[in-house]
């Protein structure tokens, strides 16, 4: 993967904000997934903070428990971007 788009970064400052925006994207990834998976989270919601909090918990543990049982989960391949065969290839790593 490469990590420069155009052109390198020239100073501490750019480097900072290329690798801020790679994790953020990556975040958001992540947050799209879960909210594919588990509707009650996508919206407005309607509890807590705290219990906001638990809930995006649980949906994170739930889905790691789904993607150890079905490492060829289809949100994987289409929110991700990912081929089936390259998960079904990841898994084999483990």
């Amino acid at each position: 993967m490469n990590e420069f788009t155009e052109h390198s970064p020239e100073n501490e400052k750019e480097l900072f904000n290329l690798r801020h925006s790679s994790l953020r994207t990556t975040i958001e990834r992540g947050f799209g997934i879960l909210k594919s998976r588990f509707r009650s989270i996508d919206g407005k919601s309607f509890w807590s903070y705290e219990t906001q909090v638990d809930v995006m918990l649980a949906c994170c543990i739930i889905h790691n428990h789904i993607m150890r049982i079905d490492p060829y989960d289809f949100l994987m391949e289409e929110k991700c971007n990912i081929p089936h065969f390259e998960i079904k290839q990841r898994s084999h790593v483990n």
